[in-house]
């Protein structure tokens, strides 16, 4: 249940949720103090009143004080019960969405064979997030032109237990041995020749570009999606937001 966990079940701890107050308070303050131009010449403490003759500290101290809140928020970040679970969500959404652009190309190659038939495991590793078949080669994607990858996958048939009759299967590996599939190659995992093989490759190349946008979009379906990112991410998009404003009044 633990990747099923859901935010109402998601406990925050005291320390985060005090250092995320206080980064998200310093960040809010440190561009509205640059951007205004808003001067402090007395502080008074207790009834005593101290008068600054240097403005310029406390310029200093409030860049001293954001940067001690945005480390401290890191720390009890990393610390967090929930931070792996955190990461596992966002390399499923990025997953999903690789895994969608690159299963429609290499069913538009297999389009001779009944796409919902047809399963595709791709080579590279990474694509492999729900597991892989020990018989498939790991290769990772090649850059072959430029912007432009080159991808091993292989397809093989959905089994009977999936609904799909001995026949269809029989079909489906008559279909591949037919001149219409030549470029694939067999990759038997069995030594009686008998058996059909149980995996047949390919290559496809894609755009590193389009594929960059897919991953693009399953983080802001993350972002859209999850309360993971407003509870532990979204504080540290907020202080790198006020550090570039203030670095943009005080510079330009």
């Amino acid at each position: 249940m633990a990747d099923d966990r859901k935010a109402r079940y998601r406990d925050i701890s005291d320390g985060l949720l005090r250092q995320r107050r206080n980064l998200l308070l310093i960040s809010l303050m440190l561009p509205l103090f640059f951007i205004s131009g808003a001067d402090i010449q007395n502080i008074n403490i207790l009834g005593t009143v101290i008068t600054i003759k240097n403005p310029e500290a406390i310029r200093f101290s409030l860049v001293a004080l954001f940067l001690y809140f945005l480390w401290r928020y890191l720390q009890y970040y990393l610390e967090e019960t929930y931070v792996k679970d955190m990461h596992r969500r966002i390399h499923e959404y990025l997953y999903t969405w690789e895994n969608r652009y690159l299963s429609r190309k290499a069913r538009q190659m297999a389009g001779f064979l009944k796409s919902d038939f047809v399963r595709v495991c791709f080579a590279d590793p990474r694509y492999s997030w729900s597991g892989r078949y020990v018989a498939i080669p790991e290769n990772r994607d090649k850059v072959v032109f430029p912007f432009r990858r080159k991808c091993e996958f292989y397809i093989y048939p959905a089994n009977d237990r999936e609904g799909h009759k001995e026949e269809q299967i029989k079909k489906f590996h008559s279909d591949m041995a037919q001149a219409e599939s030549a470029g694939w190659i067999a990759l038997r995992t069995s030594d009686d020749s008998s058996h059909p093989p149980s995996f047949y490759r390919n290559y496809l190349t894609y755009s590193i570009i389009r594929f960059n946008i897919m991953r693009l979009v399953g983080g802001c379906r993350y972002m859209l999606s999850e309360s993971y990112f407003t509870d532990y991410q979204l504080p540290f998009i907020i202080a790198i937001a006020s550090a570039l404003i203030t670095t943009y009044a005080v510079f330009i």
